[in-house]
């Protein structure tokens, strides 16, 4: 039995102001980003009229009163909360599918790599300078930012694998420009991966980019903390958002989808967030997009008071956490981004031998491009080659490879950073 507030619609009694929580097949398959959106117009109406024969609505999320007629729906009068729009996202609805833009790889990852690693240097150069200069005269300089995003939304266009590779290429003394830029790659990426257009790309990775900023006004003790904060100091770190925020609408030239974005980052599903207590719907795309994104890099990330998950430990957690921190069809699709066996991920094949995850096959997320490091007997290699899982299935002995688990970072001492030279 479905639960009392959601209720089975067939798509020619919908009508503007109903919440859709539901489709009646894998939303993926349509043109809307995530489930849970409000219909506003006819063409919405329409849009989903082509991809589904019904649908499930939220009575409570409802704008409007829903009446009972004989295909199903409950007559009773409802209150209807009022939604601002400052506090809930735009609806998820694309006018058709031509409006999701579909990228391809242009150019292999290994072409990419070298134009990704000036892109990927420029901008952790840029974000230095931007906070030293922002704790130096307390001015926010947000064109110093503005020139590097676009070329790393070029490059994660080009091919996401080179940039993604790259930011796993972190220390522990400059974790906050590291995690900016980290942010921003994934935040590109997953909204690559969404079909979303050029500008909404350089929007995302400019707010993941600036999102922290109000660290600045944080004591450097806090920040730099080994173990755990007290529930006072959690009090006084929670504020670097509104002190973010501040400093943005007082930059110019910030979009007030940026703003949003960066307010409210750190708001979850469930409403555990902060600093509004938002929940699902509630909370805008794009700080869905960025919140995922900050989590995920942060937790892959060399911390002072948390131990460094690998990427594939990542994935897990995250997807524990699906439903609750974070929209399950979010998760669902970033998953898709990351891969079963993330890029930059040690593995063990097989055979014995032990690899690095070098680029995703989107066809076969089981089945990646690799680079050998070590052979059967764990002995290093004189030459790292390549292998695709998935297409070198030509190439003596590889149509009977495949990866048998991941690896904790620095297993057998491969240290990866050295791999990206």
């Amino acid at each position: 039995m479905e639960p009392q507030k959601q209720i089975k619609v067939n798509t020619v009694d919908l009508e503007p102001g109903m919440y859709i929580v539901r489709l009646d097949r894998p939303w993926t398959e349509t043109p809307f980003l995530f489930q849970g959106f409000f219909i506003h117009n006819q063409d919405d109406i329409e849009e989903l009229q082509h991809h589904c024969r019904y649908v499930y609505i939220d009575l409570e999320q409802s704008r409007k009163e829903i009446t009972h007629t004989k295909t199903g729906i409950n007559r009773e009068n409802r209150t209807i909360t009022q939604i601002t729009s400052l506090h809930y996202a735009k609806p998820h609805v694309a006018a058709s599918n031509r409006n999701r833009t579909v990228y391809v790889n242009s150019q292999p990852v290994e072409k990419e790599l070298p134009i990704a690693k000036t892109v990927y240097a420029e901008a952790n150069r840029a974000v230095e300078d931007l906070i030293t200069k922002l704790q130096t005269d307390g001015r926010l300089d947000v064109q110093i930012v503005k020139e590097t995003v676009e070329p790393m939304v070029g490059s994660v266009l080009r091919n996401p694998d080179a940039m993604i590779w790259l930011s796993r290429m972190k220390r522990y003394d400059s974790y906050m420009y590291h995690h900016s830029v980290g942010t921003s790659i994934w935040g590109i990426t997953f909204g690559r991966h969404l079909g979303l257009d050029k500008s909404a790309l350089y929007e995302i990775g400019l707010g993941c980019m600036l999102f922290d900023v109000g660290k600045t006004k944080l004591p450097h003790a806090l920040l730099t903390k080994a173990g755990q904060l007290t529930e006072t100091e959690w009090h006084v770190m929670r504020n670097h958002v509104d002190y973010s925020v501040t400093l943005l609408e007082g930059a110019g030239g910030i979009t007030e989808r940026i703003i949003s974005m960066v307010r409210s980052h750190h708001e979850r599903h469930d409403g555990s967030g902060y600093p509004d207590k938002l929940r699902e719907n509630q909370i805008p795309t794009f700080a869905k997009i960025a919140g995922i994104a900050d989590c995920y890099d942060a937790i892959t990330s060399p911390r002072p008071y948390s131990k460094l998950r690998s990427p594939y430990e990542a994935v897990r957690e995250i997807y524990s956490w699906r439903g609750t921190l974070f929209q399950a069809e979010v998760v669902e699709q970033f998953m898709q981004v990351v891969g079963v066996f993330p890029t930059g991920s040690l593995v063990e094949l097989n055979t014995g031998a032990v690899a690095v995850v070098i680029a995703q096959n989107e066809a076969r997320r089981l089945k990646p491009r690799v680079m050998l490091i070590l052979d059967e007997k764990k002995k290093r290699l004189s030459q790292f080659n390549t292998v695709d899982l998935l297409f070198d299935t030509h190439l003596k002995g590889a149509e009977n490879l495949w990866i048998e688990k991941c690896l904790e970072s620095g297993a057998y001492g491969i240290d990866p950073q050295e791999l990206y030279i």
